[in-house]
């Protein structure tokens, strides 16, 4: 019985310990997962977050390069380094595109539409070109083109074979019925009609009026600079075509010398005497000369002691429209009188020209003009220059 006893009591034994062995082992595994769970979560959470904070900045990174894109300019490379107007060159964006320069239309004709780089991104820019523009670029020189001569509408007018009419530059010949018109509409013909002549321009392409503004060559012949070294022509600048300016004026001064045609002096008393002088040329009147006709004048003064009929005279400046027809006066010797350029009425001392206020309705030029008075026969009595402000 004894030793049953101690068998069964042996056996409990090692059961109990069995079971308290493995109770151990499942509860150490069971702490053991569960730590591992929690840092595995803490992991995977960190983990989260730094990706949900990585995404974030990503978006903001990527929408504020956006928002920089849309409102400052693509900087971009520049093939002709800047702004050169001479050359056609281009821009290069970032992206590849292509911006070249171009001859602009309309208002802008003769500029060229100039494409440049800068520190912050483009820039455009209209230039207008003396001579004209071609290709994308402004022309370096003066262009010229060969036509033949179909008809001579007077000492300064023309028209080619391609029915364009050319007004000479520099040169204002005179009009029909005014002294020389015959003998410089028949030199001008005897020169250009029916041959082939050669057109130089200058800065402004055309008048008012249409017409090509020009310098004329037939051969080695610079018909302009003849008209007015023979006397047919004075020297008259129009706009910015002021190239050859100096030749005109060296001949008119040649002219003048050798008694051209213009210039020739008759055998009259009163040209002889100058008794006719000029006292006052009030060119520049206040405020806008076009609507202060009256402010601007030239006042005349008679040297001599005898009087003048000055009936049938006329005074004009450079500009060939603008001639004033005396009607009827008697300048009598030691007096004075004024030239007004607005309207009111004649006495012995005081003319009106007539000019009504509006655009161009002023004669004389305050950047410069001429004035040439001149008999009932033609005869040039008077002629005075200045030079403006």
């Amino acid at each position: 019985m004894m030793n049953k006893k101690g068998s069964s009591w042996w056996t409990w034994f090692w059961i109990i310990l069995f079971l308290m062995i493995m109770t151990s082992a499942i509860r150490n595994s069971y702490y053991r997962h569960a730590m591992y769970d929690d840092l595995y979560n803490d992991q995977y959470y960190d983990q989260l977050q730094q990706q949900q904070q990585e995404d974030y900045y990503q978006q903001q990174y990527y929408e504020q390069d956006t928002t920089i894109s849309q409102t400052t300019t693509v900087k971009c490379t520049d093939s002709d380094g800047g702004k050169d107007y001479y050359t056609k060159g281009y821009i290069t964006h970032s992206d590849g595109t292509k911006e070249y320069d171009e001859c602009s239309t309309g208002a802008y004709k003769d500029y060229v539409r100039e494409h440049y780089c800068t520190s912050s991104g483009t820039g455009t820019l209209n230039y207008k070109c003396p001579y004209g523009c071609f290709d994308g670029a402004c022309n370096s020189e003066p262009q010229t083109t060969t036509l033949t001569v179909s008809y001579v509408l007077d000492g300064d007018s023309i028209q080619l074979s391609n029915g364009e009419e050319v007004r000479l530059i520099g040169i204002n010949a005179p009009e029909v019925n005014g002294k020389c018109y015959e003998e410089s509409k028949e030199e001008l013909q005897n020169m250009v009609l029916g041959k082939q002549v050669t057109l130089e321009s200058d800065v402004n392409d055309k008048d008012q009026y249409g017409r090509l503004l020009r310098y004329v060559y037939v051969d080695d012949t610079f018909v302009n600079l003849e008209m007015v070294r023979l006397g047919l022509a004075h020297k008259y600048e129009y706009g910015s075509n002021t190239k050859y300016s100096s030749l005109f004026e060296q001949a008119e001064n040649e002219a003048k010398q050798n008694e051209g045609c213009l210039w020739k002096t008759e055998e009259i008393n009163y040209i002889q005497d100058q008794c006719i002088y000029i006292i006052n040329f009030h060119f520049n009147a206040a405020g806008n000369d076009n609507y202060n006709l009256n402010d601007e004048y030239v006042t005349f003064g008679n040297r001599c002691s005898y009087s003048i009929d000055m009936t049938g005279w006329t005074i004009k400046d450079e500009t060939a429209s603008h001639i004033y027809t005396i009607l009827s006066f008697v300048f009598e010797g030691g007096a004075t009188f004024t030239l007004y350029t607005g309207t009111g009425t004649n006495t012995d001392s005081a003319l009106y020209w007539g000019r009504t206020s509006g655009n161009y309705a002023a004669i004389w030029n305050n950047n410069g003009d001429t004035l040439f008075l001149r008999d009932s026969s033609g005869n040039l009595v008077l002629t005075q220059s200045y030079a403006g402000y």
